[in-house]
């Protein structure tokens, strides 16, 4: 797919393109980055020149059409600082859009909306105080829809269904949009125990959230699955064991969701590829397209195809990986 040492966060499919999107790692440190993004063409990732020269890295991408696709990261031009990234490809070439006037922040999740415009949350010192943000990005204005976040960390994942009826993935939490102002939802717990790190709907009343079940200690961390009804959230089981979930798609409207097994031998701490599939009321290991050690960062589902990407793992070396399966 591509020399590393690099890694892939996000992957989006869509009927008339996929892209995947991440960072090089420039320095044998793994300190610096530079954003890459990669196009799925005549049957094999083509890279495209990126306008960013500097520190930063690509952590979201959306595809709104061929010509009009959106990624989001973090800007470290100033390490100490750092800043929303946000680039548009317009079908022949990436640019940087100005970002939201934040003196500081970044950008973790982007979506497309029913309407055609793009959503992205993060977190962004607003008026002095930092917080999970959410923008909508319409009329080449940036439309901050903040009210009610105010008290919250980091936003992980967004999805939006209408104009009054999105969904934040919080650090601390599930919040809720109704056009207004966000607001909390009782069945998830907002004290960082649980956090979601991506969603996935099928409609208003069927909506799907993972993450990690964070119990700190010797405990380690669980993966956690939601399903939302219309009513209220409640956990789906998994299989036992130490485990992370960084993404979930819907493939004709059935989840599938990716992240990290955890294996430990003695003192070494592993991370192997972890892929679940809904079987029944629970999920089950749905087996990995690879064996090698690493992480699924990603999972999207195409016309024809079913989408993983993440990195693998060697020695002091991270290359980026994808696959797919029809």
């Amino acid at each position: 797919m591509r020399r590393g040492p690099a890694f892939l966060n996000d992957l989006a499919a869509h009927p008339a393109a996929t892209w995947a999107v991440g960072g090089d790692l420039v320095d044998d440190e793994f300190q610096e980055q530079r954003p890459f993004a990669l196009r799925w063409k005549g049957g094999r990732w083509v890279a495209t020149p990126q306008p960013m020269r500097i520190d930063s890295t690509l952590e979201s991408v959306a595809i709104a059409g061929p010509a009009d696709v959106w990624a989001v990261g973090e800007d470290r031009t100033d390490p100490a600082r750092p800043k929303p990234l946000v680039m548009h490809w317009n079908g022949s070439a990436w640019r940087v859009v100005p970002a939201p006037p934040v003196p500081t922040g970044s950008f973790d999740d982007i979506t497309i909306a029913p309407d055609g415009t793009p959503w992205m949350t993060g977190w962004a010192d607003v008026n002095g105080s930092e917080h999970a943000v959410v923008y909508r990005y319409a009329g080449r204005k940036w439309h901050p829809l903040t009210s009610g976040l105010e008290q919250s960390i980091n936003g992980n994942a967004l999805t939006v269904i209408a104009p009054n009826d999105a969904w934040l993935g919080l650090n601390a939490g599930m919040a809720h949009y109704d056009g207004k102002s966000w607001k909390l939802v009782d069945d998830v717990p907002s004290d960082g125990s649980h956090i979601p790190t991506a969603l996935a709907a099928a409609g208003p009343k069927d909506i799907w959230a993972v993450g990690v079940h964070h119990r700190g200690g010797t405990t380690g961390e669980l993966p956690m699955i939601l399903h939302y009804n219309g009513t209220s959230w409640k956990r789906v089981p998994t299989p036992a064991g130490p485990a992370q979930l960084h993404d979930v798609a819907l493939r004709n409207n059935r989840p599938i969701a990716v992240g990290e097994r955890v294996e430990t031998d003695g003192d070494i701490i592993k991370a192997k590829p972890l892929v679940l599939r809904l079987r029944g009321s629970s999920f089950v290991d749905a087996g990995s397209p690879t064996t090698t050690e690493g992480v699924l960062t990603t999972v999207a589902t195409a016309p024809t195809k079913l989408w993983t990407a993440g990195i693998t793992i060697t020695p002091n070396h991270y290359t980026p990986y994808a696959a797919y399966t029809k």
